[in-house]
């Protein structure tokens, strides 16, 4: 093992299991969606769809954490996967935002 190997071993772990909870966070805030009568509103329908892929992308990010966290990565190849990790993180913040303040969520007299 190189000194790069090293150094990004334990961060890969670390953000490896991170994913694996979103994941299982995001499948389990998806069967969550709805009223108790099996209604969906608008924003129901949007999250039942965002919330598969964003999960489906954790579970992916996983795989990618043990590629670089073997060593089979460069170190560039690290930088651009960990900026693209943390513009999905942002892009799924801006998303839920926008879906929450534009559609119809139930919420009413």
């Amino acid at each position: 093992m190189n000194a790069f190997q090293k150094r990004i071993l334990p961060t890969a772990i670390y953000l490896g299991c991170i994913s694996i909870f979103l994941a299982v966070y995001f499948f389990y805030e998806r069967s969550l969606i709805g009223f108790p009568d099996g209604h969906l509103t608008n924003l129901d329908h949007a999250f039942l769809w965002l919330y598969l892929i964003v999960g489906i992308q954790h579970i992916l990010n996983v795989f990618m954490f043990i590629y670089f966290g073997l060593g089979y990565g460069s170190k560039w190849k690290w930088v651009f996967f960990l900026l693209f990790y943390s513009g999905s993180i942002f892009l799924y913040f801006g998303v839920d935002w926008f879906l929450r303040s534009n559609l119809d969520h139930g919420v009413g007299g």
